[in-house]
């Protein structure tokens, strides 16, 4: 008995392992209709030998039989696969729904959207003009994040409550994203109706609510396309959109904007140039440019501060002031960073043992740069693989470096200064706190911001300034170097005042490495050949 238990209990078990599969409910299917069809054939002629005893009406009861079987079996099919193609579409309905319905506000998804906006388009006549305008609700990260994403749902399902009700019935009204897409006939909006339309959503946007106790305040960031001049299909508009949305949020936000199509080919070159920097980094394609460093009193060369230049393929020399600014902007600039510290740290390998030896070479470190560990790390490990003393390179940070992450910042100079590299504040007095920094940096140098130069002698508080800082410096024996210096009475005034080292045009532009080479043999050439004089 527990044998049979047992084997029934994994034939159940079997059974419902199966159970909904196709092929398994086809052939379940199959087998009642045949025990069906066998009990009929087997019982029924018993039945009917049983109360017909005549053979002809025997023979005529046969065929009624049949009709009956087969008619009754037709409608049972007829009531299964009804029930069965039903629920088949139910539940084909509601998956389709589900994938182009937003279920949170029951309004079209951005798939649902591309459909129906291309349809609408599709019948547009020459005269038609529509405008897609997409929403995004600004920092709505900060919600999900910090209060949860219930609380996030929450807020979309009432804004949506608030928009809904400002669209013509003609209108499209979407879900997407953090947002939401609308798409109206302009002929119903003049410019000046349509201003007013706009005002009207971001107004219904900005005004507070209250979820579980909390009163929340949200802002939007609208950019609008229009078709056709924008676009003929629903993605070209909808991604002028969202460059128009981009454009606006480069400004500011909690504000509409139209696109622009010099603005987005504008981003379109960054996206280019981005790509074709980061080829060039990985490539090893930027080189450096060099722009010495002089001791003013004996117009001697002391050191070069390197320049990153950079030739790109498709716009040929690009200025620093624009693909620094890009690739600060991108996460690029911490590449840069490792190029110009390993590509720094092997010249200084070359030049230990030569006639370059003294020279101090000089480098720029960005915000970025300075406040990563992970560039910290490298740059120690650099420093042992080539088996160098730092001490001949110079470390150039800015006041904008210090200010993005203060803390960091100091933990990373005196990393780097433990090292062996000396450290610089550069633009100093370009800033509005430099003073402060002086009591807390651990640096060796002060260089001076070429707006002071550009101003001596033609200024007398700038130049009042100026003299002030200098004896600052001297006081807390920091090295000085002026920046901009142009022409012989700017380095006179610098003389006068004794600060001793500058650099400027009025010394020499930036040089490639062979020049700037030749330009340290050629000082030294003429300064043994002064000495040879000087002894005879």
């Amino acid at each position: 008995m527990r044998r049979l238990l047992g084997f029934l209990q994994k034939v159940n078990q079997s059974i419902l392992k199966f159970q909904g599969r196709p092929f398994f409910e086809a052939v379940r299917f199959l087998i009642i209709y045949l025990l069906v069809g066998v009990v009929w054939i087997v019982w029924s002629d018993k039945w009917l030998a049983a109360v017909v005893s005549d053979y002809e009406t025997f023979v005529e009861m046969q065929t009624y039989k049949g009709w009956f079987y087969v008619i009754t079996s037709g409608v049972l099919f007829f009531v299964i696969l009804k029930s069965r193609l039903s629920l088949l579409k139910d539940l084909s309905d509601k998956l389709i729904h589900q994938a182009t319905y937003d279920e949170l506000t029951q309004l079209p998804n951005k798939s649902k959207l591309t459909q129906m906006i291309d349809q609408m388009i599709g019948r547009c006549g020459l005269d038609d003009r529509f405008a897609l305008i997409c929403m995004d609700f600004d920092d709505f990260s900060n919600v999900n994040e910090l209060l949860g994403y219930h609380i996030g749902d929450q807020l979309i399902s009432s804004i949506s409550d608030r928009v809904k009700p400002l669209i013509n019935q003609e209108d499209i009204i979407g879900r997407d994203s953090d947002g939401f897409v609308f798409f109206v006939n302009l002929d119903k909006y003049p410019e000046d109706q349509l201003t007013d339309f706009l005002e009207e959503i971001k107004k219904s946007v900005n005004q507070s609510l209250n979820i579980e106790n909390q009163m929340l305040f949200l802002t939007c960031t609208m950019g609008i396309s229009q078709f056709p001049q924008d676009g003929n299909s629903f993605a070209e508009l909808y991604k002028a959109a969202n460059a128009a949305i981009h454009q606006l949020k480069e400004k500011g936000k909690n504000d509409y904007h139209f696109f622009a199509e010099e603005f987005h080919l504008k981003r379109l070159e960054r996206v280019t140039m981005m790509n074709e920097l980061r080829n060039s980094i990985d490539n090893r394609d930027l080189h450096f440019v060099f722009q010495p460093i002089y001791q003013m009193t004996e117009n001697r060369i002391i050191g070069f501060e390197t320049l990153i230049r950079w030739e790109s393929p498709t716009f040929g020399s690009v200025s620093p002031a624009i693909f620094i600014e890009y690739s600060e902007n991108t996460g690029l600039i911490q590449l840069i960073d490792e190029f110009v510290f390993e590509s720094v740290i092997r010249l200084r390998k070359e030049w230990c043992h030569n006639e370059y030896k003294d020279i101090v070479i000089s480098l720029n470190l960005s915000a970025k740069g300075l406040a990563s560990a992970q560039l910290m790390a490298k740059v120690a490990s650099l420093v042992q693989l080539y088996e160098i003393d730092p001490h001949h390179i110079q470390i150039e940070i800015t006041e904008t470096a210090l200010i993005a992450n203060f803390d960091i910042a100091i933990e990373h100079l005196h990393f780097l200064r433990n090292l062996g590299f000396s450290i610089a504040l550069d633009d100093f007095g370009s800033g509005y706190s430099s003073l402060t920094y002086l009591q807390t940096l651990p640096i060796d140098t002060l260089k001076i911001d070429r707006m002071f130069t550009k101003n001596i002698g033609l200024d007398a508080k700038q130049d009042m300034i100026l003299e002030a800082i200098i004896n600052l410096a001297a006081q807390l024996d920091l090295k000085l170097v002026i920046e901009g210096i142009e022409n012989v009475q700017q380095r006179d005034f610098l003389l006068e005042h004794q600060c001793l080292f500058g650099q400027g045009y009025f010394f020499g532009q930036p040089l490639e490495l062979a020049k700037a080479c030749e330009l340290v043999k050629k000082e030294i050439k003429e300064a043994n050949s002064k000495n040879k004089g000087d002894m005879i």
